[in-house]
């Protein structure tokens, strides 16, 4: 009888104290094993790239020099899909949070969070693919794959959503669709009554989770 499969875990932080720090209590878990640890993104991919034995899932921080949270986590889905990448950061902005989901993280995870949180992140990455925390319910999520219903959307408000993906703020979208913001407002509000959400961020997982492929500028 085989035992527990092991979770391999790599990890990247520009802080030395915290990177400790994080991979000692990930090693308390049981079943979790970091094989990885990098000061940035570049380090990272050159340890992913000699290993034998790729990592289940990358911890990130976002803020980390050479090459930042967002650049690595473009190249480790680029290059190796299958793994799985939780944001762990003190960055609780919603141009970061949009930026690291839109950009194909599995999760997105505070520094400040308890590490049951962070135990319970990871195995639901590993388990199920994501972890959203509080930023979208869990009930939204699991009703959404048990049923796997739309509500009706209409198409201004899919180019909407895609837009919400982005970088730009309301204003922007405004532009770019050619309408007022008080429009924009309303296909908002709109959304968040049809999806139940209250939050962009919610409505960009809920455009993600349906495979909404985010707005990207176009180049003169």
């Amino acid at each position: 009888m085989k035992g527990p499969v092991t979770i391999r875990i790599a990890l990247a932080d520009d802080h030395a104290i915290v990177r400790k720090g994080i991979s000692e209590i990930i090693s308390t878990f049981g079943n979790f094993n970091v094989e990885i640890e990098a000061s940035n993104g570049k380090e990272l991919l050159t340890k992913i790239e000699a290993t034998e034995d790729l990592p289940d899932i990358c911890v990130l921080d976002v803020n980390m020099p050479g090459m930042n949270g967002y650049e690595t986590l473009l190249k480790v889905k680029e290059k190796w899909p299958s793994i799985k990448v939780l944001v762990l950061t003190m960055f609780n902005n919603e141009y970061s949070i949009i930026k690291m989901l839109s950009g194909g993280a599995n999760g997105y995870l505070l520094k400040n969070s308890d590490p049951k949180e962070l135990k319970r992140a990871l195995r639901h990455i590993y388990d199920y693919g994501y972890y959203f925390s509080e930023f979208v319910s869990a009930r939204f999520f699991q009703a959404l794959q048990k049923d796997n219903m739309l509500p009706n959307i209409t198409d201004k408000e899919m180019e909407f959503l895609s837009l919400c993906c982005s970088e730009l703020n309301y204003k922007e979208i405004a532009v770019v669709m050619g309408l007022s913001v008080r429009t924009i407002e309303g296909y908002r509000n709109q959304l968040f009554e049809k999806l139940k959400l209250n939050t962009r961020i919610g409505l960009v997982m809920y455009a993600l989770d349906i495979g909404i492929i985010p707005y990207k500028k176009q180049q003169q």
